[in-house]
């Protein structure tokens, strides 16, 4: 089958990697409005030749095109999801599906009517920690989920690299990723959000974002959960990322830290290095979850199986992370929209 991405970014750069690598996909094009970063990433990430587009009329129009990713910034998913959804391309988009509620419903709509599958990239469904949290959960190991606790968090090291990031933030970043995960181990959607949010650290450095959020969270069932977001960790730590989740049960619990696990550590006179082995890739072929992710699109686009996730359930994660935004605005609990 004949693949495009739009986007040609960081993330945008891995599904271009994973397609080329793909033995089941051709990658026949890469949009994006600077065509020096597309052809840059071409270059970096395809094993040969690929075409550059920066008008999407002409890169939806490539002979058997059928499927598209979309790797734009956050706040900038819609337009070019609703045009390939329409145009009846099998979609996959990074998360966050959108940034409101009425842009998520409107790619959903537009897939819907196009035909074509669609996938939200919540590619730690399978990250393989919390595959075991998953399958804990479902084998009754823990009992019924009570209470749910996740930190997700990044230096300022990645908001001061991420062009856009003043139109977006760790919330949009890096929440969407918990709160989706969160739902999927515990099987149930969050109602109700309580949230803060806090300022300055970035704003000083001419990021317009906040620094951080605390969100308390509550599950259909009245289970609670705790949610930890910030992009403003020390630069001088060991890891870009600190992640750790919690599940605490009835009869039982489960705990992850993929930041400080430390399978491999890296002494330098004037360093120490824990390396992600989770998301390597080392060599030539499909390695780590965030291409594994990418991969089941592909098995999907092939009908050999479902999507990871689905745009209601990505519409599901941006009906909360709004809901999160109101209760920071008003300083009230808020329920989340029911979509």
């Amino acid at each position: 089958m004949k693949f495009g991405v739009i986007g040609a970014g960081t993330f945008g750069s891995r599904h271009i990697q994973a397609f080329d690598r793909h033995p089941d996909v051709e990658l026949v094009g890469v949009l994006d409005l600077n065509r020096e970063l597309a052809e840059s990433a071409v270059a970096n990430f395809a094993s040969g030749p690929v075409p550059v587009f920066t008008d999407i009329d002409e890169f939806l129009a490539i002979d058997g095109l059928e499927a598209v990713s979309v790797a734009t910034p956050d706040h900038l998913h819609t337009a070019p999801a609703v045009a390939a959804a329409k145009a009846g391309k099998h979609l996959l988009i990074e998360k966050p599906l959108a940034t409101s509620v009425e842009d998520a419903k409107a790619i959903v709509d537009a897939a819907s009517e196009g035909g074509g599958i669609l996938m939200v990239d919540f590619h730690n469904r399978v990250n393989p920690p919390f595959v075991d949290a998953y399958q804990a959960v479902r084998d009754g190991r823990v009992g019924q989920v009570k209470y749910v606790y996740a930190r997700l968090s990044n230096t300022v090291t990645i908001a001061s690299m991420i062009k856009w990031a003043s139109s977006s933030s760790s919330l949009w970043f890096l929440a969407s990723h918990m709160v989706d995960v969160a739902q999927w181990i515990v099987g149930e959607r969050i109602v109700k959000v309580t949230a803060r949010a806090l300022t300055g650290t970035l704003e000083a450095r001419g990021i317009n974002t906040p620094d951080l959020f605390v969100i308390m969270a509550e599950f259909e069932s009245g289970a609670l959960a705790v949610f930890e977001h910030a992009w403003i960790l020390p630069a001088g730590n060991p890891t870009n990322t600190d992640l750790k989740f919690e599940v605490l049960g009835s009869d039982g619990a489960v705990y992850i830290d993929t930041t400080h696990n430390r399978t491999v550590e890296i002494h330098t006179a004037d360093s120490l290095d824990y390396p992600a082995v989770l998301v390597p890739p080392y060599g030539p072929r499909l390695t780590g979850f965030v291409l594994d992710a990418i991969a089941q699109f592909v098995d999907a686009a092939h009908g050999r199986g479902e999507v990871l996730a689905t745009g209601e359930e990505g519409l599901q994660v941006t009906a909360v992370l709004r809901a999160i935004l109101d209760s920071i605005e008003s300083g009230e609990p808020v329920n989340v929209e029911a979509v």
